[in-house]
């Protein structure tokens, strides 16, 4: 059984199982009188610490009708956009916390007070973090998320604040829930789901307590086409275009400028534009014959995506403690999480600059022999064209550009999976409190690919004359591009953290506020990355349409740290607590990170605290380790510099190549915190509490993206002479994206908490929470000694939105065995750049987003024994996600922004639980 001395409740700052195993009790929003705080017999609100902390309860994720923790999380204000594309399963179907939007390298999640192991999938200047959905879901009693830096007692990372998952302890009993969803419209997006938890043994009575839950969640696919978001652009947009791209399907002669399947009677084996998706580009330029016009076919890559992926996520959790004596307890935590995700988006795009560059830095040539079968000869005499015109050079082909609905949807098939074991010891030894642990985490990713083609194999199989670009193929077109496919298992990575630690408190004297308390630990652990694809072109970025090349990344790093915390109340209204850390990498040196925390409490009602401190993070080891990559920009780019006489040409507005350079003398990153607060209870029930935080960072890590540099005039002009290749004849062949310093970055703002009780008699009880961050500053230098550059409220193409403003209402009431609860979730639009929106929609001026909106609904009655029975509403009134013209907003697809919002509309569901000894 866990033993606390009273003194090591000053200590109490640290959240969660942290630096002392110990934690803020839940608190519901519809109960703010003062609790107990874990070792300490002091009365206190939930709040009353020198850090802001939300706790959110299991009540509070049953009652909200989360499925999954991303659901959870993107309740609480101070995560402003999840880093995620599980939503739309077209990456690794990976879901990253966001605090501060400083990016989830700068968010510590832990697991019970450790940590886990970061996604295997990494990238030069990409997120190394926590896959959110390795989170064993059934298993928690609570999440606590410090809204502040605490580098000083978790680690270097923590800079924009932790995320801490607290699993049930000592749960003796049985439960079993069932839940089913579906969208009102029946587009897709049904969820089902069955969690399990049984517990056996009181540990104060039975000297043991073992825990088992399990957790399975099903989520089936939305079709973009079947929603049609992105055919708003419409009405938001006037005179816009769709998103669209010129390699569609039926193909297109590059020399002339057509597409077949855009006129009548184009001939045999040409299929026509498919008005589903695609559009027909007359361009009004009349063909050599006088009378046609030239018209082409444009890809609406949008409706060929999903919204939402198949996925299924599935966690089991076991934990054992068992009390040696009195003094002495032992546990053992073992959990393994699961996300297979099927990730569909648009079927490959094939043109000479969506290969991959020649090594004379130039693009090869998409070509068919003007002899084969397919090759709309007589349509092209029809409209008077002549072999000059398709054959400029005269060597008997023509260059095309074409998509490959032969193929089908690219189908990432994604298998994600966490294995954590934990053991250690806890107790009270000669007066100090103590933990001590050992821990294995190993995330492991696996990705399966289909309808990918390889582009020598492709572009050989063309230049037969047996694949149709025009129409349907033959067998023998089928074979030859079944031969070109890029099919089977093409990466599997693992990522290793092994971790020793060891923590101690004790009161070590008295001041006149009371006991004056000492923390004292250590930490040891081992990162080991292995990235690793399985299939040699892939990893070389031989496939068409891919994400470049991957190269095998392997390294490992030990780091080390001491840390400490001295509480001091100096009065019964004032204490002080210093924390101290001290951190030393094998690959990057030492850091030691200082912080001081002050509570300032004059009488119960009201309450003044403040903290400071620093941190520091290390690059990740693909930042220092891995070779050079090539990707592309997330968003169309339109090249400012095209050659003269080539405005229409495709290769001036395109996905351009990006090269990606690791570089192994990064400086770490610096940091440095503030937040002053105060906390109100004026009344018996109702709580205020308001902090200003701010952050600072010098020598931030990261990358100026292609997207960024390409669609940002102050960037092109800064680096397109350095960073910018070109072919001989003048197209953008790559831009360089190394990891470097880029200099300063500099955020700060509001988080406002508001909680109340009403008791309202015979008809029951109502709470009343509200809870929003508004960012008044968020802005950083892109490059060293360059301006800083603000991008609050803004989007200009490469850098997620950051909101000014987002919150959660919530609404909940009790009335003997019914219960329901009310929730808005508001998140404040931004402007996209005229730059992003010309490149996504042909129309050069800034778009507007819409704020995000949401009330959702839920009821539950508790009228039969051991029974709670549930019904809920995700959407009430229906809203849809506001539209963006961008698509790299975590939706992979122009229409939403899939960081912020859900595709789905109205949503119903219904949950069943019971309960058994």
């Amino acid at each position: 059984m866990f033993h606390r001395t009273p003194l090591a409740a000053s200590l109490v700052l640290a959240i969660g199982s942290g630096l002392l195993g110990t934690a803020a009790q839940a608190q519901t929003a519809t109960d703010t009188q003062r609790v107990e705080v874990t070792g300490s017999s002091i009365k206190r609100l939930a709040s009353e610490t020198a850090l802001p902390v939300t706790v959110i309860s299991r009540e509070q994720i049953e009652q909200s009708g989360a499925v999954n923790v991303e659901d959870v999380l993107r309740r609480v204000a101070a995560i402003s956009g999840l880093v995620s594309d599980s939503t739309q399963g077209a990456g690794y179907a990976t879901s990253n916390a966001n605090m501060r939007s400083l990016g989830p390298n700068s968010t510590l999640v832990l697991l019970n007070g450790r940590r886990l192991a970061g996604h295997p999938f990494g990238s030069i200047g990409g997120s190394v973090a926590v896959d959110l959905n390795s989170i064993p879901f059934a298993a928690l009693e609570r999440i606590e998320v410090l809204r502040d830096g605490a580098s000083a007692i978790y680690g270097t990372d923590a800079v924009a604040g932790v995320i801490n998952f607290i699993t049930r302890r000592d749960y003796d009993r049985g439960e079993i829930s069932l839940r089913y969803g579906d969208t009102e419209a029946g587009v897709g997006g049904r969820e089902t789901g069955v969690s399990v938890a049984y517990g056996l043994g009181n540990l104060g009575t039975d000297k043991f307590n073992l825990l088992v839950t399990g957790n399975v969640k099903k989520q089936t696919r939305i079709k973009a086409v079947d929603q049609g978001l992105y055919l708003r652009h419409a009405t938001e947009v006037p005179g816009s275009l769709p998103p669209t791209s010129y390699r569609a399907f039926p193909g297109r002669l590059m020399d002339v400028g057509i597409t077949p399947g855009a006129y009548d009677n184009p001939g045999a084996n040409m299929a026509a534009c498919d008005p589903v998706n695609s559009v027909v580009q007359d361009t009004g330029n009349l063909a050599p014959n006088g009378v046609d016009t030239i018209k082409r076919c444009r890809a609406i890559y949008a409706a060929l995506v999903d919204n939402l992926p198949d996925s299924t996520k599935s966690d089991l959790f076991t934990r054992g403690t068992f009390a040696l004596d009195s003094n002495t307890t032992l546990f053992a935590e073992a959990s393994f999480a699961r996300n297979h995700t099927i990730g569909r988006v648009a079927p490959t795009p094939i043109s000479g600059d969506a290969m991959k560059v020649l090594p004379n830095g130039n693009y090869p040539n998409v070509l068919m022999p003007t002899s084969s079968r397919y090759f709309p000869l007589a349509l092209l005499t029809r409209l008077g064209f002549t072999a000059a015109d398709w054959d400029p050079d005269g060597d008997g082909f023509a260059e095309i550009a074409t998509r490959s609905l032969d193929m089908g949807n690219r189908v990432n098939d994604n298998t994600n999976e966490q294995l954590r074991l934990v053991t250690g010891v806890s107790g009270l030894w000669n007066q100090w409190d103590y933990d001590v642990g050992l821990s294995v985490a190993q995330a492991r990713g696996t990705l399966n690919y289909s309808g990918y083609l390889l582009q020598d194999p492709y572009l050989a199989a063309l230049r037969s004359g047996n694949v149709n670009p025009f129409g349907p193929n033959d067998a023998t077109g089928q074979q030859l591009l079944k031969d070109a496919s890029l099919v089977g298992v093409v990466r599997k990575s693992k990522s290793t953290v092994i971790g020793v630690d060891a923590k101690m408190s004790r009161e070590i004297g008295r001041l006149a506020g009371g006991a004056m308390s000492l923390a004292l630990g250590t930490d040891v652990r081992q990162e080991k990355a292995d990235d690793r694809p399985t299939n040699a072109d892939y990893s070389a970025g031989a496939h068409i349409g891919g994400e470049g090349s991957v190269p095998r990344t392997s390294a490992s790093r030990k780091a080390y740290a001491l840390f400490s915390e001295l509480a001091m109340p100096f009065m019964k209204e004032v204490e002080l607590t210093a924390a101290a850390r001290y951190d030393k990498y094998s690959d990057f040196g030492s850091s030691f990170n200082p912080a001081l925390k002050l509570r300032i409490q004059p009488d119960r009602s009201w309450m003044v605290r403040a903290s400071a401190g620093t941190g520091f993070r290390a690059p990740t080891l693909w930042d220092v380790n891995s070779p050079t990559s090539n990707t592309n920009t997330a968003d169309v780019q339109v090249d400012p510099n095209c050659p003269a006489g080539h405005a229409d040409d495709p290769r001036c507005e395109t996905q351009f190549n990006v090269k990606l350079t690791s570089d192994p003398n990064l400086k770490p990153e610096k940091s440095r915190q503030f937040s002053v607060g105060v906390v109100l209870e004026p009344v018996r029930d109702i709580s205020m509490a308001l902090d200003y935080w701010s952050i600072r960072k010098s020598d931030q890590i990261g990358v100026i993206s292609g997207d960024q540099l390409m669609s940002d005039p102050a960037l092109y002009a800064k680096y397109a002479a350095t960073r910018i290749t070109r072919t001989t004849d003048g197209f953008i062949s790559s831009i360089s994206t190394p990891v470097e310093n880029l200099g300063g970055l500099r955020t700060s703002g509001f988080d406002l908490d508001v909680r109340a009780g009403f008791r309202l008699g015979e008809y029951g009880k109502l709470g009343v929470s509200f809870a929003g961050t508004y960012i008044s500053v968020w802005e950083q230098q892109n490059g060293k000694g360059s301006a800083y550059k603000s991008y609050v409220g803004v989007s200009t193409g490469g850098v997620q939105p950051i909101p000014r403003w987002q919150h959660t209402l919530g609404f909940d009431w009790s009335l003997g065995v019914w219960g329901a609860t009310l929730e808005n979730t508001f998140v404040k639009g931004w402007t996209e750049s005229a730059a992003v929106v010309d490149a996504n929609l042909g129309v050069a001026q800034p778009y507007n987003v819409n704020d995000t909106t949401r009330w959702n609904l839920a009821v539950s009655y508790k009228g039969f024994k051991n029974t709670r029975l549930g019904l809920g509403v995700r959407n009430l009134l229906d809203a849809e996600p506001p539209f963006v013209a961008s698509s790299s907003y975590g939706s992979h697809s122009a229409g939403f922004a899939g960081s912020f919002a859900d595709p789905r509309g109205r949503f119903w569901y219904l949950t069943a639980s019971y309960q058994f000894k």
